[in-house]
């Protein structure tokens, strides 16, 4: 046991080696990933990543000693590259993290990199927080949301439904009765223009889509390897919502989803009434990912735990929805750059700070902090 804890002392003490992907390791790449420390993300699996080359990302696959880190780098003009990992690296303390980083970051500066952006998946704590400023790390925007809720799938149908909260048994049950068929469609063309419209009927400006063809050829591709699944509900004959799921590994993310308007023009509310549809298309994604393998489902995106019953927040009505499948916000630590070339990295800062400042949007309010 002491021999144990002196091998862990000296293991954090000892600077982290990193080195790129060999073939074996991309070859068996979300494998990798799900063997993270934090067990690993959808955001990381190789499928996901490829894709975004589309809006001119570049995948870069590295090992820091035994931990998996997906990177996608891109061009910031007239600063150069920045490397960003989504959702990662795939650490559980501030500590590690910390040492991961900044090796990150010294092997980036040789790559000719100014910047590493992470977002890892450890829960929030101020102190840690601090810890990280005062180290020289900035708090930015990240990929993945820094608040959500994961549902555990694991068990029976009978074991997942008894840990919701009885208003999502209600209508999931409500739901069967009046008719609501929740298909798992194939993400043709015709399909994924279908949940496409209601994203942006949904949406109505108030939050920016991608173009339908990078949305579609996601869809597709995601589809296609067994890690995306696109989901139509109807009623009457008649869709009335749709929603698209992704997993890697042990883990699956509810990535989106819509419904039917109530009106045209109007966003904020959906025209289901009382059917319970919202409910039984996450049941459904819930039982496709669970027979694929997965124990745990992100609803991806709440507001704070602080915040949560507050309805002033943009996010209020999207999380008393997700708070009624588990009542557990999860609140993660943030997004940080960890600059490999400062002044590089601070000509970026100061930018993205200007724009979060223009926007004045709530949700961005704790940047500029």
């Amino acid at each position: 046991m002491v021999l144990d804890t002196v091998a862990d002392d000296l293991r954090v003490l000892r600077k982290a080696e990193v080195r790129l992907a060999e073939a074996h390791e991309l070859a068996r790449w979300d494998e990798l990933i799900g063997a993270n420390p934090d067990g690993g993300s959808v955001w990381r699996g190789r499928e996901y990543s490829e894709h975004e080359r589309v809006l001119g990302f570049t995948p870069v696959y590295l090992m820091v000693d035994d931990i998996a880190c997906t990177v996608l780098e891109r061009r910031i003009p007239l600063l150069g590259r920045l490397w960003h990992l989504p959702a990662g690296p795939g650490v559980l303390d501030v500590t590690t993290l910390m040492r991961v980083s900044d090796a990150l970051a010294e092997f980036a500066a040789e790559q000719g990199v100014f910047t590493v952006r992470i977002e890892p998946l450890i829960r929030d704590d101020a102190a840690e927080r601090e810890r990280l400023l005062a180290a020289g790390y900035r708090r930015v925007p990240g990929w993945a949301p820094s608040n959500t809720i994961v549902v555990d799938i694991t068990g029976s149908e009978d074991d997942v439904l008894a840990r919701f909260g009885q208003r999502a048994r209600r209508w999931i049950r409500k739901a069967a009765r009046v008719g609501v068929v929740v298909e798992r469609v194939e993400a043709t063309d015709e399909n994924c223009r279908v949940l496409y419209d209601l994203l942006t009927a949904t949406a109505d400006g108030r939050f920016p889509i991608r173009a339908f063809e990078h949305v579609r050829s996601m869809y597709q591709r995601l589809q296609a390897s067994g890690n995306g699944q696109l989901f139509l509900a109807r009623l009457d004959g008649r869709v009335v919502a749709g929603a698209y799921a992704m997993l890697v590994g042990e883990n699956a993310l509810y990535l989106t989803g819509a419904s039917v308007r109530k009106e045209p023009g109007r966003s904020e509310e959906n025209g289901l009434g009382a059917h319970g549809v919202g409910h039984a298309v996450q049941w459904e994604l819930m039982r496709w990912a669970r027979e694929h393998g997965a124990v745990r489902y992100d609803m991806c995106g709440t507001p704070p735990s602080a915040e949560a019953d507050d309805p002033a927040h943009p996010l209020h009505g999207v999380g008393q929805f997700k708070l009624s499948f588990n009542k557990t916000i999860i609140d993660y630590i943030g997004a940080y750059d960890v600059p490999a070339r400062r002044i590089r990295a601070n000509l970026l800062y100061g930018y993205e700070r200007i724009l979060i400042a223009a926007a004045g949007h709530p949700l961005f309010r704790r940047f500029l902090t």
